[in-house]
């Protein structure tokens, strides 16, 4: 069977990786070298699409990929060795939502060089990574990459996986125990095939810091009949075994008739409560613009046994994002809000960020934050973190490092301009070193601004409704998606650069990325 070398739209995801100051790839043969770098400083993380042209079959419906085109990438590091890192991202993205596979590249030596893993060593997600009826990946699509290591260096990777000729979805996990370079047969967490009831996505998991082999896993539940009562609610489910099996998946919030919920994602605090963190919002509304949408969680204090009454921590004012030139969509995940937690032992401080109209009377998005120093019990009122009135600001991503600092990444439009024939983006990134007091004036990363016109286009132009932003010692590890030289052949990459807070940076320099790829060591 021949390679697909079809047209397709290429994003690159940047990976900012904190790279240690020693350390050597491991030498595995089951890998895929990356090539050279778009981005000068930037080494390369993903490869040249591994799936073949008719790796569905020939029964599936034919839409054309966006061939070599990754997105929405996440990115991971390993607690028990920090020059271990994990990225995952959507492969060959879909025009009408999904990709032929999500796939997984891994470092050694803290992000300076990228391996992807061979497609026969990748988890079986879908018929394209291999994924068939005897391992549980007989899907045609899967999408919504999330990676996370347990405390004990086991790595899980969870992907939503479905059919478009009929209706099954299934939440799926894989582990490793080598860092990424092999994973094992998915196991099914929940599958269904009614119509009725969806679990097709975004899964997310997070390790419990105190307990080795548990990690939690939620996700979104759509129940759209009878339609009198349509409503969403949040599956849950976790593993105590390191991953060989999972808890009957079951429902923990139900939103009332005529909402859903979004972007769940638990967070664990210091003294081992669980946040579930979620938008709830009105049922078909996420594409409409203006919108409120209520930011809120509940809680567990027993280990996901039982969970608390909802409660709000804030409501989001959102305004479409759009090219000024021609109209045209920029597709943000606009419900997603982006949650993370100071590791000290003692804290209590949880930091929340998401894109918001509310500073500039809802003319531009600018990137919120609200913060509870409580564990959640009070809520201070959103600050814009880097404030641009008038220049459209969306998709962030946020993480906390060992010594309390918090970073914050987005995208930005250079230049909100009808007049430009490109629609010229930057990827930011800023930090506090108080807990959110003050913000460093926010640094570039991607070396010069690109354009985001280059983007595979589903219901607009699509980098991923979220991008990734991991802590390691006092560095931070990020990964976001870049358009790539107006290529339609490779219109998106994975790349890794060095950011932490206090380090210098040549005056002349156009990137906040170390080019020695040395991250600072652990305190």
């Amino acid at each position: 069977m021949m390679r697909n070398l079809s047209a397709g739209v290429t994003v690159v995801a940047v990976i900012l990786a904190c790279s240690p100051d020693s350390g050597s790839v491991a030498a595995k043969t089951d890998v895929v070298a990356t090539t050279a770098s778009t981005y000068p400083g930037l080494p390369l993380v993903s490869a040249s699409s591994p799936f073949l042209a008719d790796c569905n079959g020939p029964a599936f419906p034919i839409t054309a990929t966006y061939v070599n085109a990754e997105s929405e990438p996440y990115v991971a590091s390993n607690p028990r060795n920090p020059d271990n890192l994990i990225a995952v991202y959507h492969q060959d993205r879909y025009p009408d939502d999904g990709a032929n596979g999500v796939l997984a590249s891994t470092s050694f030596d803290g992000g300076r060089t990228w391996q992807q893993v061979e497609l026969s060593h990748q988890p079986t997600f879908s018929r394209c990574s291999g994924g068939d009826v005897s391992n549980g990946g007989d899907f045609e699509k899967a999408s919504d990459p999330w990676v996370k290591f347990g405390a004990d260096g086991t790595a899980y990777f969870a992907a939503v996986s479905w059919n478009v000729s009929d209706p099954a979805a299934a939440q799926l996990v894989a582990t490793s125990h080598d860092g990424g370079l092999t994973w094992e047969r998915p196991v099914t967490v929940i599958r269904a095939n009614d119509p009725a009831v969806s679990n097709a996505s975004r899964p997310a998991l997070t390790a419990d810091p105190k307990q080795e082999q548990t990690m939690y896993l939620v996700w979104a539940q759509s129940h759209s009949a009878p339609a009198n009562t349509a409503h969403g609610s949040v599956g849950f489910s976790r593993t105590t075994d390191g991953g060989k099996t999972w808890s009957e998946a079951r429902s923990i919030y139900d939103a009332p008739t005529g909402m859903q919920t979004s972007a769940n994602e638990i967070v664990v605090m210091p003294n081992g409560d669980l946040l579930n963190m979620f938008t709830e919002l009105r049922m078909g509304s996420g594409s409409e613009q203006p919108r409120r949408d209520r930011i809120a969680f509940i809680r567990s204090i027993d280990g996901g046994l039982t969970w608390s009454p909802i409660s709000t921590l804030a409501t989001s004012e959102l305004a479409d994002i759009v090219d000024p030139r021609t109209g045209t969509k920029v597709r943000v995940g606009d419900s997603f809000a982006h949650k993370a937690v100071d590791p000290r032992p003692g804290t209590n401080t949880i930091y929340v960020a998401w894109a918001d109209s509310r500073f500039t009377n809802g003319q531009s998005m600018q990137i919120a934050l609200s913060m509870s120093t409580d564990g959640g019990l009070t809520w201070k009122d959103p600050v814009a973190v880097s404030p641009e009135p008038g220049t459209q600001q969306f998709i962030p991503a946020i993480a906390v490092n060992d010594s309390g600092e918090v970073a914050v990444a987005w995208y930005s439009f250079a230049s909100d301009t009808s007049a430009r024939k490109e629609l010229m983006t930057s990827y930011w990134i800023t930090w506090s070193t108080d807990q959110g007091q003050s913000w460093e004036t926010r640094k570039p990363v991607t070396p010069s601004p690109f354009d985001l016109r280059t983007a595979p286009y589903n219901t607009g132009f699509f980098f991923g409704e979220y991008q990734g932003l991991a802590a390691v010692g006092r560095s931070f590890v990020a990964a976001v998606t870049l358009t790539n030289d107006h290529s339609l052949q490779n219109r998106t990459d994975i790349y890794s650069c060095t950011v932490t807070p206090g380090d210098a940076v040549a005056s002349n320099a156009n990137t906040v990325c170390s080019p020695s790829g040395t991250r600072r060591p652990e305190n």
